[in-house]
């Protein structure tokens, strides 16, 4: 699955920066990975979660080798300005000390959906051709020229536009989801342009001949395919009709134990002894537009029957499921045992939906 259409053969006439730039864009219109099949399914909610827990986890070693790009970059800069702008990248993705950065906000994103910490450090179920793509593009920044190593990195022109689609296309689509698992994104909304601006102001200033300009062109256009490469590997790996690769993750592996807390939304139904809670972020609201009780959580909204709103009314991380079934059964003059059963699947469904804890 190649990516949509070939780039232009660059006239052989020098390009004012304009122009330059407006090339550049017109290569990420057509070529960056937003454009992909997976990506769209990924976005519009067309993916199950073993396929979105794939892209996850491959994700990562792209991620995670970004830092050792930009080392890689640094290393090669002989002005004391430059490196005091780019050495900033591998510090948004290291951080300053443990738990910062970018790569352990993907981390948190792996297990969100479900991984455990040390499979994902491991490495292990990585398509080989992600490995592929993401160490080529390692070796071509140490390779090609400055110029054409700080152009490859302007696919990050782009990456706003997809990080707006992939965090409320997720958010919508998938229960499993939260704005908690989303959060390496929201930083990358600032990071990503300031690192974007710098590179294009460079490239524009030193690609001063035509086949300068060539290059950088060449170069970007090697990233978009570095990135759609990765994707054509999970698409035939994990969408399409195929085999997952043996040495590939396989469905299972690597996730949280079922007892974990990760899981806790599958412990089956509420018992009488458990106490519900609605978790940070979640509340019980009456809409004034729609006449009616909703439940509201980070980029979402449930709606609600009249069942639901009696119970959770009475959620208030202090009452039992014994105690608001006690309430109910008082008020409808009901069975208390048959009412605190069905409020028990209830709770446990919206556990599932981490719209409750207990």
């Amino acid at each position: 699955m190649t990516a949509p259409f070939p780039t232009p053969v660059a006239d052989q006439r020098l390009l004012t920066p304009e122009e330059l730039e407006a090339a550049l864009r017109d290569i990420g219109a057509r070529r960056y990975h937003n454009l992909h099949p997976f990506h769209r399914l990924l976005h519009d909610g067309k993916l199950n979660k073993d396929q979105v827990r794939a892209w996850a986890l491959n994700r990562y070693y792209y991620q995670a080798m970004i830092p050792v790009k930009d080392a890689a970059v640094l290393a090669r800069m002989h002005d004391a300005e430059l490196r005091r702008v780019w050495r900033q990248r591998i510090v948004d993705h290291d951080g300053d000390a443990p738990g910062d950065g970018g790569i352990e906000r993907w981390l948190k994103l792996a297990e969100g959906v479900g991984f455990r910490r040390d499979y994902v450090l491991s490495t292990d179920g990585i398509l080989s051709a992600t490995k592929f793509s993401v160490e080529a593009y390692v070796h071509f920044v140490k390779e090609k020229s400055l110029l054409e190593a700080i152009a490859s990195s302007l696919t990050e022109m782009f990456s706003p536009t997809i990080i707006s689609e992939r965090v409320s296309g997720m958010l919508k689509n998938y229960d499993f989801i939260t704005k908690d698992t989303l959060a390496y994104f929201e930083k990358r909304l600032t990071q990503a342009p300031r690192d974007a601006d710098f590179a294009l102001d460079y490239v524009k200033q030193h690609a001063t001949t035509p086949e300068l300009q060539r290059q950088a062109m060449a170069a970007l256009t090697f990233k978009c395919n570095v990135l759609w490469t990765q994707l054509d590997a999970l698409y035939f790996a994990y969408v399409a009709p195929g085999m997952v690769p043996p040495d590939a993750w396989q469905p299972g592996e690597g996730l949280v134990e079922a007892t974990s807390a990760a899981a806790e939304g599958k412990r089956g139904p509420f018992v009488g002894t458990d106490v519900p809670r609605l978790p940070r972020g979640v509340r019980l609201r009456f809409d004034d537009v729609r006449g009616k009780h909703v439940l509201l959580a980070p980029e979402r909204t449930f709606d609600l029957d009249d069942n639901a709103v009696a119970v959770l009314k009475l959620v208030d991380g202090k009452r039992s499921v014994g105690d608001i079934a006690g309430e109910l059964a008082a008020i409808y003059a009901a069975d208390r045992s048959v009412i605190e059963a069905d409020i028990g699947v209830m709770l446990a469904d919206l556990a599932q939906k981490r719209v409750l804890e207990r």
